[in-house]
């Protein structure tokens, strides 16, 4: 088994500590909750083939909880313009707990960047769970000062730093590990 060189920052956030901010979109975005169904693998708009794994560990319970969901801004009602995917404890995240749910990926599209669109979809995924008490998890790229500035604007700490433990070709089995914690 070999290790990616890549190393990542891992941060946590509860619920319960993250001061809200109250923003509002402008009139051209629409914001929505996707949860998947049987005969939906992925929301309109968005493809990637994580999805159809994720729709796959839903359904068939590999994910610890239910609380599998994408948060969606779309421009003009058509195109996606940001996604934020809320992600339970699975094999692939041996640090979180049973209830912990992981924030990302997340994806902004290049029309779209510098709008606020990320940070307003987090603060959204904060209060929807903000009456179960959830401890949340993000995980970046060491050195992707954009993703870390928003994790951190948004109420995150950093809790440690690890790596992704390469098992197999293709990824899926892949594991995310801290080695160090703050």
């Amino acid at each position: 088994m070999n290790s990616s060189s890549q190393k990542y920052i891992y941060y946590r956030g509860e619920s319960k500590n993250i001061i809200l901010i109250n923003k509002n979109l402008d009139k051209d975005y629409t914001f929505g909750i996707w949860k998947p169904k049987i005969y939906e693998m992925w929301p309109r708009g968005l493809f990637f083939t994580a999805l159809v794994a994720w729709w796959f560990f839903y359904f068939f319970r590999i994910f610890n909880n239910s609380e599998y969901r994408i948060f969606l801004i779309y421009y003009r009602d058509k195109k996606v313009a940001h996604y934020s995917v809320v992600l339970p404890k699975h094999f692939r995240t041996p640090f979180m707990e049973n209830d912990d749910l992981q924030v990302g990926p997340v994806g902004t599209d290049k029309n779209h960047q510098r709008r606020g669109l990320a940070f307003f979809t987090i603060q959204k995924i904060i209060e929807f769970y903000k009456d179960k008490n959830i401890k949340f998890w993000y995980v970046t790229r060491e050195g992707n000062e954009p993703s870390i500035r928003l994790i951190e604007k948004a109420g995150f700490v950093k809790y440690g730093e690890g790596i992704k433990k390469k098992r197999f070709i293709g990824g899926l089995f892949n594991n995310f590990i801290i080695e160090k914690k703050f």
